[in-house]
């Protein structure tokens, strides 16, 4: 528990904040129970907690304090109605209790017309309609999850995980720390936070984004904070959620061609994001591509830390601190190093790795479906030459003037200072329309070795091997497409005629479904 956090709950016990009473409870039990009671529920230990709150209720029913810690452990379970009942009988003396009170508010409606649904260890809740769509999926990546991550990091909840899927972006930033600016500028969809894992739909991105990852990436923030007790830094947290997103598919490569790019760049050029400005979340930095710097810097040092110690040692250190030993302590006793030490010894390290510098590639914002679409087409150009040049191949593709658009295309991409994918896919996806599948595919697949996860890449390869009758390939990449973007309804009806035309009986019945829930 911080020291402000502290400083505010010992001053809640001076008063009570039920508008029927004003008796103060300042027994020195009482206090030591109350500030127990918080630090479990910062802890995300509900049980321990709960059973606390019971005691204090009982013994002092018109306690303010014993209230608001009730209402505080009631939100982070999830039961955000029942909290906000509690806090109707708690009054407004303190900027903290206010402040709490629009959270749960703001949480509370945006939340009213969820619905729910569970797996063995997890609990979804989403609204209904379309985004039911991702429940199978979801599924998938969780449930592998628990058990890769839980062998890796010797721990494995015995709760049920609460998910939360929110339709935009505009719920999600009411009931997180993020504002839109910083969903825009960072690009972050998801949080580990309250004591569930919060994410924006898919849906609601016009290509939708790489969500299972990142839905692994926060799980395993989900158990870095209970195994810790909630005492690992933010950037350990980081890293070793970055480090380990991809292990649910048994993949080891978590480092994008980007994030590499952006590394070495860095190093070369002696640019770093420090430790410290890390703070209060990556999402917070001023641009999109010092949140894939950060994240490059933080997931390289768990990755050196491993190596050289281990990946156990991710254990030993989440152990140590939940019986709170210190981390810097912790840290040097486990590794021989100090922070700023260890931070020489990756810099070292990272110098030495084989990172690729790729000209050219950029990070890529997320593209919201109701965001102001002006130019959204030529993003990531570099020059107004190859915008102009694209629009032109645009006009001429819309009137038929396929070979005419290829033209244009083909030199918008030689101006272009930038490797945009929108381009790559515009001028393949008419060559695929002319019937020119190897230049197509040449194209293609170079702009996927930068941008692996980009929805229209995927499908458009997808597309020219199932027109070409590739099929196993064609099933390969509509696959990998359906899953970063489910709401994508040609996607569903090629796989629904891949699958049948591969007597795949079971796999085309499961597609029907997924597709009749966005149709």
């Amino acid at each position: 528990m911080t020291k402000k956090m502290k400083t505010f709950f010992l001053l809640l016990l001076e008063v009570t904040f039920l508008a029927l009473s004003s008796t103060a409870f300042a027994v020195p039990t009482f206090t030591d129970k109350v500030l127990k009671g918080y630090e479990l529920a910062q802890d995300w230990d509900l049980t321990a907690a709960q059973n606390i709150s019971n005691t204090l209720l009982k013994e002092n029913p018109e306690s303010g304090d014993a209230h608001f810690l009730s209402a505080r452990i009631e939100f982070l379970k999830g039961n955000y109605k029942h909290a906000w009942e509690i806090l109707e009988r708690v009054g407004d003396s303190y900027e903290e209790v206010t402040e709490f009170k629009r959270q749960v508010e703001a949480t509370r409606k945006a939340t009213q017309k969820f619905i729910t649904r569970e797996t063995e260890h997890f609990l979804f809740r989403y609204e209904e309609g379309p985004d039911e769509v991702l429940l199978t999926y979801a599924e998938e990546v969780l449930e592998k999850s628990y058990q890769v991550l839980g062998k890796l990091l010797n721990y494995y909840p015995q709760e049920k995980v609460l998910i939360e899927f929110y339709p935009d972006r505009q719920p999600f930033s009411k009931i997180s720390p993020l504002t839109l600016q910083d969903i825009l500028t960072s690009g972050t969809v998801a949080l580990c936070k309250y004591n569930r894992i919060m994410m924006i739909s898919p849906g609601s991105l016009v290509r939708g984004f790489n969500w299972m990852d990142t839905l692994s990436h926060e799980y395993v923030h989900y158990l870095l904070t209970k195994k810790s007790r909630n005492r690992l830094p933010l950037w350990m947290h980081e890293g070793i959620a970055k480090l380990l997103e991809t292990r649910w598919r048994d993949d080891s490569e978590y480092l994008s061609p980007i994030m590499e790019t952006i590394l070495s760049g860095a190093l070369k050029n002696d640019y770093r994001i420090a430790l410290e400005d890390m703070m209060p979340s990556l999402a917070k930095l001023k641009t999109a591509k010092d949140v894939q710097l950060a994240y490059a810097e933080v997931s390289t040092m768990m990755e050196f830390l491993a190596e050289s110690k281990g990946i156990e040692i991710f254990t030993q250190l989440l152990e140590d601190l939940a019986k709170d030993i210190r981390f810097e302590d912790s840290f040097q006793n486990r590794t021989g190093l100090d922070i700023p030490s260890f931070q020489k010894s990756w810099e070292v390290w990272a110098k030495r790795k084989d990172l690729k510098y790729i000209p050219g590639i950029t990070a890529l914002t997320k593209e919201f479906k109701n965001q102001d679409k002006t130019e959204k087409n030529f993003k990531g150009l570099g020059t107004r030459r190859a915008q102009d040049l694209t629009f032109l191949g645009d006009i001429l593709k819309s009137r038929d003037h396929y070979n005419a658009a290829i033209l244009e295309y083909q030199k918008a991409k030689e101006e272009s200072s930038t490797h945009s994918p929108i381009l790559f896919n515009k001028l393949a996806g008419t060559y695929i329309q002319t019937g020119k599948y190897g230049e197509a595919e040449l194209l293609l697949k170079e702009s996927l070795e930068y941008y692996s996860h980009f929805h229209t890449t995927l499908a458009n390869l997808g597309e020219l091997y199932f027109v070409s009758e590739r099929f196993d390939k064609a099933q390969k990449y509509l696959e990998k497409a359906v899953r970063i973007n489910p709401f994508n309804p040609f996607i569903h009806t090629r796989l629904i005629e891949l699958y049948d035309r591969m007597s795949m009986t079971e796999e085309k019945k499961l597609q029907t479904q997924l597709f009749s829930l966005i149709d």
